[in-house]
């Protein structure tokens, strides 16, 4: 190649003759091109990942991740894997740096590739049953059936072990909790009416401390964790455990009293939901033991999350977001129940059935909706799981039919 172009135009007798001449370097510099898939990957594996029961600790279903709605007509999210296991599935999706991990009835428990989405291994334990959800710490996994609670390494094949067995006549009743080192779930008796609070000190030999009380029509299926105070629902009464000190006590809540597990923690306050339509809160300072009307009142609540200021709150005819303060920002209504599933700052996930809409926070009005179904037939049993994970969006439902999304897709208009 010349290392100089000399370009000459046609005299002009008005104007001067003009010429360009262009220099060009004997070498090109080509800049690597960039993976950001691989830079992901490798991200995500050298990662600690914390995975809970509805997001967090807080319960407020609340993921923080990178994951935008795609906003213009030419961006969308998209289906990227689709997997159907045949098995029944009643508690929520778990992630850790390599595996989405997933827990049956049947007592198999599933390890999901994150990368590819193939199932990495199967665990099948004898004599278990699992209904509710474990956690991950650090890539630490505990899973929790109805009597047992294992934990599960992986170092060139994935094994267990049982690290606590409850006593005779006693089920694990909730999915567990963490704060710190400490794992937290209730056991329950339903002859003697007699539950426990159990608190596993996994730094300290998996050393056990617990609490006894009595339930008599309504324990909560969850306990929530926030600034160092345990809550737990409790027939017409809030129990609050300060992990710190070890200090219990309880609240009196005016009857009826719960039937529901709605609650969740955020803005150092505790909301939950009573009677299934009003929102109240309990603040987490020492020195308030009374509970407040949030002045939120709806027909039939199904569920709550939220972050920061704001409320999500599903009913059997929509959803609402309100700031903490009562205040309404935006308001759907729907011929069909509405399920708030997860969020993050971005986006609000809706579930009615087997389907689900995923609203821009930027833009309310703004959403996507997608529908999960069988190869083969156009339905499915309801969904039961939805988590945020970097980018994608995790689905599950009850019989065993789980899809990533990506918020990646380019639409191209013809």
């Amino acid at each position: 190649m010349p290392e100089r172009i000399v370009i000459e135009f046609p005299k002009d007798e008005k104007k001067d003759n003009e010429r360009i001449e262009i220099d060009f370097q004997d070498e090109v510099q080509v800049l690597p091109k960039i993976n950001h898939e691989e830079i992901q990957r490798k991200n995500i594996e050298e990662a600690k990942i914390n995975s809970f029961y509805k997001g967090s600790a807080n319960l407020n279903g609340f993921y923080k991740s990178d994951l935008k709605f795609p906003e213009g007509i030419d961006k969308s999210f998209r289906r990227k894997f689709h997997l159907e296991i045949k098995d029944s599935f009643l508690n929520s999706i778990l992630e850790s740096n390599k595996c989405f991990i997933l827990t049956s009835i049947s007592g198999n428990v599933y390890f999901i590739d994150r990368f590819d989405f193939s199932i990495k291994n199967k665990i099948f334990i004898e004599e278990n049953v699992f209904e509710k959800t474990g956690i991950v710490f650090e890539n630490r996994i505990f899973i929790n059936s109805v009597k047992n609670i294992f934990e599960f390494k992986e170092e060139d094949e994935i094994f267990y072990e049982t690290v606590y067995s409850s006593e005779r006549d006693f089920f694990i009743w909730s999915s567990l909790n963490r704060y710190k080192n400490l794992i937290l779930f209730l056991e329950y008796n339903p002859d003697s009416k007699k539950a426990l609070l159990k608190i596993i000190d996994t730094a300290n030999h998996f050393s056990i401390t617990e609490f006894e009380f009595t339930s008599n029509e309504f324990l909560s299926e969850s306990i929530c964790v926030g600034e160092g105070m345990a809550y737990i629902l409790n027939d017409d009464k809030v129990l609050v455990l300060d992990l710190m000190t070890m200090d219990f006590k309880e609240v009196k809540i005016e009857t009826p009293g719960f039937t529901t597990s709605h609650f969740l923690f955020q803005n150092y306050k505790m909301f939950f939901i009573k009677d299934l339509q009003e929102l109240f809160y309990l603040s987490s300072s020492s020195k308030e033991t009374n509970y407040k009307y949030s002045g939120i009142k709806l027909n039939y609540v199904n569920s709550l999350c939220g972050y920061g200021e704001n409320i999500f709150i599903g009913t059997i005819d929509g959803w609402k977001c309100y700031k903490n303060n009562g205040l309404l920002v935006y308001s759907f209504d729907d011929e069909y129940e509405n399920k708030v599933e997860c969020c993050n700052e971005n986006v609000v996930v809706i579930v009615k059935n087997n389907k689900f809409v995923i609203h821009n926070l930027n833009r309310f009005q703004e959403a996507e909706s997608r529908t999960v179904s069988s190869q083969g037939r156009d339905e499915c049993d309801d969904i039961i799981s939805v988590i945020i994970s970097y980018n994608n969006l995790i689905v599950l439902t009850k019989d065993g039919i789980i899809e990533l999304y990506s918020d990646d897709n380019l639409n191209i208009h013809v």
